[in-house]
C-alpha cells in the first residue's frame, strides 16, 4: 500500500483547519448562551441623568428635618446598550429643613430636601446631585417644595406622591451589568461563491410583524426569551407574540421588548438584534 504523499497530507490539513475553527467558534457561542447573561463592565459618566418619581408625600406637617425619603426610577438608564439602573430601582433622599410646620398661613412654608443615591443593577449605590454639573454646597444642591397639596384637610405645602424629578450621577463609576442586549455572530468559514443567476431575483414581500425580515439581505435571528416566573407575555414593539419560555425569530435592528404578567411590574428593554446572532432575553419580574 502506498503512503500518502507529503503534499496530499498538507492539503488535507489545510482543508480541515477552517472546519475545526468553525466548530470551535460554535462551541464558544453555545457556552456564552448557556451563561445567565453576557456580563459587561459599563462606565457611568459624571452627570448622567436619572428620572425619578417620589414615593412619599412630603408636607410641612408630616416630615421633619433629617427624615429619609424614597424615590423610584421612572425609566431604565441605558449606556452602550446595557441597563445600568433599572426602572423601579430605589433612590434615596433626605429632608434638610422644614419651614412653617403646623402654620397654614406661614408665607415661608416649604419642605427642603436633597438627593442622596440611587441603586444600580449591581447593587452599588451611586451618589446623586440636583444639577447636571457640580456646584458649591448651598441652595443649588437643594430642592425647595412650596406647592399646595390637594386633598389635605388644612392648607399644607410640599410635594405629592408620584411627583417627577431629574437627578444626576455625582461622579464617574463602573457598573457590572449582566443585561446583554445582543450577542455578536460567530464567524464561520466562507462558503464558495454561488454562480450568478441569469434571471433577476424578486425581492421578498414586506413583513407584517417584527418577527420577519425587514431588509433585503438581512435574515431573521433567533432570540431566546425566558422569565422568572415563567409563563409571562412577550410583547415586541407593542404586539403580543407569545409566552416565556420561547424562541422567536426577530428582525435585525432595534426593538422594544416587554415581559408582562399580572401582579408583577412590567419588564421593559430596548433590544438590538444583530443579523445571524442568537441573543437571549432573561427577565426577573418583581411583584407589585
Amino acid at each position: 500500500m502506498d503512503r500518502p504523499s507529503y503534499s496530499r497530507v498538507q492539503n488535507q490539513r489545510h482543508y480541515r483547519q477552517p472546519l475545526v475553527m468553525g466548530r470551535f467558534g460554535a462551541l464558544i457561542l453555545l457556552f456564552l448562551l448557556a451563561l445567565p447573561a453576557f456580563a459587561a463592565q459599563v462606565p457611568v459618566r459624571d452627570g448622567q441623568s436619572v428620572d425619578l418619581k417620589l414615593r412619599n408625600v412630603l408636607t410641612t406637617d408630616n416630615v421633619r428635618k433629617g427624615d429619609a425619603i424614597e424615590f423610584e426610577v421612572a425609566q431604565d438608564v441605558l449606556i452602550n446598550g446595557h441597563v445600568v439602573i433599572a426602572r423601579g430601582a430605589t433612590a434615596r433622599g433626605k429632608v434638610v429643613e422644614v419651614k412653617g410646620a403646623f402654620k397654614p398661613r406661614a408665607k415661608d412654608a416649604e419642605v427642603i430636601f436633597q438627593f442622596l443615591a440611587v441603586r444600580a443593577v449591581d447593587r452599588q449605590d451611586l451618589p446623586l446631585r440636583l444639577q447636571p454639573r457640580k456646584t458649591s454646597k448651598g441652595k443649588d444642591t437643594e430642592v425647595h417644595e412650596r406647592s399646595s397639596i390637594p386633598g389635605q384637610i388644612s392648607r399644607v405645602v410640599g410635594a405629592d406622591k408620584g411627583k417627577e424629578y431629574s437627578a444626576y450621577i455625582d461622579g464617574s463609576f463602573t457598573v457590572n451589568t449582566s443585561d446583554a442586549i445582543a450577542v455578536a455572530p460567530v464567524a464561520a468559514p466562507t462558503p464558495p461563491a454561488a454562480p450568478e443567476a441569469s434571471a433577476p431575483v424578486a425581492a421578498p414581500p414586506a413583513p407584517s410583524s417584527p418577527l420577519a425580515a425587514t431588509d433585503v439581505g438581512l435574515l431573521p435571528s433567533s432570540v431566546d426569551f425566558d422569565s422568572t416566573p415563567d409563563g409571562a407575555e412577550i410583547v415586541i414593539d407593542g404586539a403580543m407574540v407569545g409566552n416565556t419560555p420561547s424562541t422567536l425569530r426577530m428582525t435585525p435592528g432595534h426593538h422594544t421588548v416587554e415581559i408582562r404578567m399580572a401582579g408583577y411590574r412590567t419588564w421593559s428593554r430596548i433590544m438590538v438584534v444583530d443579523p445571524e446572532s442568537r441573543p437571549s432575553v432573561r427577565a426577573t419580574l418583581v411583584k407589585q
